[in-house]
């Protein structure tokens, strides 16, 4: 499947994966034919892209780390605990807890599985769809440093309700399009603040998972925010959420730009490592992220384009791939899978933006018709 922007949509296409609304409502549904009429609707609900199937590699999975419904019920269970705080000031977290022990235990069971793709959310949704891949990825992050199951629990509360601060925060400063004034600076940097204020209130919840709401913003070298913490005075779990919070905030879709593709994500974060982001931690976490996810579609050094099959942990730049076109731009039938860790004269050139798929005419024609509208 491929993930494609509205800009980019067109009637015909199928959806390969559901699109849900903070409430868990199935907004777009698996296999879903596009028509002229739905890609306005899908506009009209701040939807920013969808993941859209061609039978040229219909027969390749990718792989889940946790499943849709254990997200669905997580961003329920979320968006339950920050409305009824919102209504009578009390923060409820027994459902989540519930919840974050049966995301723990999948994590836990996948751990040799690695981040492929997340949900797609609305722009409105942003919070809760955030949260809960902010929590999904700390915890694989702790799973290499050896933590037990409570303190996957614990962090997993901390990194899912690191934002709340962020109901005080008016939500045209969250989506507004270009930079913040500095009054809207200092209202959007209030949200640790009053996150921790409502965490730490808590019995159920520890201290320390309410320090990630504090602390998230907290740069190792010392220039972030509140208290201007370096290194090791920072937390380790608030470390550990800092760099899940930023590469999930550079894939999403926002209302002013399109979510980047993983490897630009990548190369984002290997330039923070000992400025904002606690190296060690940056290094266990590029460790578990596909750079080229299953799914991708790559030129390779012969010039064939092909698509990720399957990659290994820490051999992310070097994943199976199946061929698609060959060098001159035809459809293979069939194509061979190349392992790129035992050919290792061939290597990934470039990896295809959504616009330049459609100037393959092969790879546009399944595109725009896949057969009926089968689901992946």
């Amino acid at each position: 499947m491929q993930r494609v922007s509205l800009a980019v949509l067109q009637s015909g296409m199928t959806v390969a994966g559901n699109v849900r609304g903070a409430d868990g409502r199935l907004l777009v549904r698996n296999g879903m034919v596009l028509t002229d009429a739905s890609i306005k609707k899908l506009a009209s609900l701040g939807i920013g892209s969808v993941y859209i199937r061609n039978p040229l590699f219909e027969a390749i999975d990718v792989p889940e780390l946790v499943r849709e419904d254990t997200r669905v019920k997580l961003i329920r269970a979320l968006q339950t605990a920050f409305a009824g705080y919102q209504k009578s000031g009390d923060l409820d977290t027994a459902a989540l807890r519930g919840e974050v022990k049966t995301m723990v235990a999948e994590i836990v069971g996948n751990r040799e599985s690695m981040i492929h793709t997340f949900d797609l959310r609305t722009y409105q949704d942003y919070v809760y769809a955030h949260s809960v891949n902010v929590a999904i990825i700390s915890v694989l992050i702790a799973l290499s440093l050896d933590y037990n199951e409570a303190r996957l629990i614990d962090l997993a509360l901390g990194a899912l309700l690191h934002d709340i601060g962020m109901l005080a925060v008016p939500k045209d400063i969250i989506l507004k399009v270009g930079n913040l004034t500095p009054a809207e600076s200092e209202a959007m940097q209030r949200h640790v603040n009053d996150g921790f204020e409502i965490i730490r209130k808590r019995r159920e919840i520890s201290t320390l998972a309410a320090h990630v709401a504090f602390q998230h913003h907290e740069r190792i070298d010392g220039t972030g925010y509140p208290r201007r913490l370096k290194g090791d005075n920072i937390h380790e779990y608030a470390r550990i959420v800092a760099v899940a919070d930023i590469f999930d905030a550079l894939i999403a879709d926002r209302p002013y730009r399109k979510g980047m593709l993983p490897h630009e994500a990548y190369e984002i974060m290997m330039t923070l490592a000992d400025k904002y982001l606690d190296k060690a931690i940056l290094d266990i976490f590029l460790a578990n992220v596909a750079i080229y996810p299953v799914g991708t579609v790559v030129r390779l050094s012969g010039g064939e384009t092909a698509v990720v099959a399957s990659v290994r942990p820490r051999l992310q730049a070097r994943p199976v791939v199946k061929i698609l076109l060959d060098a001159a731009g035809a459809v293979v039938e069939n194509g061979p899978d190349l392992d790129l860790a035992e050919h290792l004269t061939v290597f990934v050139t470039k990896v295809y933006k959504e616009h330049e798929l459609f100037e393959l005419r092969a790879f546009a024609a399944g595109l725009r018709n896949d057969g009926g509208g089968a689901t992946q």
